[in-house]
Order: C-alpha cells, then structure tokens, then sequence
C-alpha cells in the first residue's frame, strides 16, 4: 500500500488568513479615515474673547472737532472681530464714570453652535453684523449721559470680561479719543512735559483710578490722540502718557492696526 505524506506546509502558510484579515482590517481604517477628511469640510472653531469700548463723550460727535465714534465703528468693528477671530465679545462704554453707567449690551458669541449643514462662515458674518449694532446702540446710550470721558474706567469695565489665566488672550477694540476727562481728572491740566512730571501724574491717576485688570491684553485704539493730530509737541507727550501707562504700568501690548 502506497502511503502519500501531505506536501510538506510553506514556512508561515498557517498565519496567511490572519495576515489577510489584518491587512483587510487596516485597509478599512484607512478608507474610513480618508472619507472623513475628504467629507469634513467643517471651518475650525474660533475661540479667542475679546472686547469693545465705546466712547459716548462730547468729543466722539461727528462734529469738525469731533473724532465721529459712530463712523469709526462702521469702519472698524466687523474687520477687527474677523481678523482676530472673535468668538465671545464683550462690551463696555466710556462715559463720565464708566464703571457705574447703565448702559450696556449683553456679551455675544460669535461663533455659535449651528447644524452641520449650516453654513459657518455665513453665520459668523451675520453675528459681526449683531455686534456692531449693539455697539452703536451703547454708543448712542453713552452719549445720553452727563458729558465726561472716563476712558480709564471704560477699559478697567471691559477687564472684567478677561479671561482668568496671565497666558489668555484678550482682544479689545477701544473706539475713542483717549482724552480722559472725569469728575476727578482731566488730562489736558496735567503737567506731561517731561518723563518725571508725567510719572508723577501717572502714580497719582491710577492711585486715584484704580489699574485696569489687563496685563497681557492687546489693546487696538481708534481715534487715539485726534485732538492733537495737527499739534505734535502735544501728540508728543500725550502719546508718551499713554504709553507709559498702558504698556508700562497696566503691561498690556498696544497695537496701531487700527488705528485712525
């Protein structure tokens, strides 16, 4: 009797189905992956809080001498919130004492959950649109309050919408004049001349004022210095003022994007 022995098996035949099963499991994944990313055409989330101050005083009329607040926002606000990609902004005016006005506007999300079939950027335009008719609504609030501008306490206002953390990010949109005219202070009495009489005011005024919370902030003027825009001895000195105080004391960053 003629025994046949089974053809001797190939080294690592026995792992060829799991192998297979491998590779067609990998194969799947990939597949899955690729059709996922191909079909996400979702824009990423904003994310950054940021805030806008509103000057309301007399000097924020559209006048000759006037800096026109209300044409500065038109021109400003919706770009400075898609540039820096605003999500929650926030609101607060510079009026005579703008820690205690009543005029304020809730804060918005600008980058709201919508449907998966929404589209995104259509509806962040939109909200761009709401903000900055909430700003001229404040605005027109400001400007029906006793005439002043506190613009140190309109920015420490908008402090309180910072996020916790030194590293979070804030950024926020002042639309005014920058010449701070209170009950207590009025900017164009002080003595600016030098770099020693101006820190001497400085002490004074943030003693008396109180430090906005907004260390780390960039802070984008509009309207900055126009009083002064044909005088520049007192561009000068007002600019060194600000500075000093701004970036110097309160250790925010102040950018010139915007400003005009």
């Amino acid at each position: 009797m003629t025994v046949h022995s089974p053809a001797p098996e190939h080294p690592g035949a026995r792992w060829r189905p799991n192998r297979r099963r491998a590779l067609s499991a990998a194969l799947v994944l990939a597949l899955a992956s690729a059709i996922t990313a191909c079909g996400s055409d979702e824009p990423s989330r904003y994310s950054r809080a940021c805030g806008v101050v509103v000057d309301g005083s007399g000097s924020a009329a559209a006048s000759r001498t006037g800096f026109d607040a209300e044409a500065k926002l038109k021109a400003t606000l919706q770009k400075f919130l898609s540039d820096n990609k605003c999500r929650k902004t926030s609101f607060a005016p510079i009026t005579k004492v703008s820690e205690a006005s009543k005029c304020q506007v809730s804060p918005l999300d600008l980058d709201p959950d919508t449907s998966k079939t929404a589209d995104r950027e259509r509806a962040r335009t939109a909200m761009r649109a709401v903000a900055l008719s909430n700003a001229l609504k404040l605005l027109r609030c400001a400007q029906k309050e006793e005439p002043g501008s506190d613009v140190l306490g309109g920015l420490s206002r908008i402090a309180l919408s910072k996020p916790s953390g030194d590293d979070a990010s804030f950024d926020v949109l002042v639309v005014s004049d920058f010449d701070q005219g209170d009950t207590d202070f009025r900017l164009g009495r002080q003595d600016l001349s030098t770099a020693a009489s101006r820190r001497t005011v400085i002490d004074g005024f943030l003693t008396s004022h109180g430090t906005p919370k907004l260390s780390g902030a960039d802070i984008y003027p509009v309207g900055y210095g126009m009083k002064y825009h044909t005088d520049t001895s007192h561009y000068e000195r007002f600019n060194a003022f600000w500075t000093e105080l701004l970036e110097g004391r309160v250790k925010a960053h102040v950018d010139t994007t915007y400003r005009r």
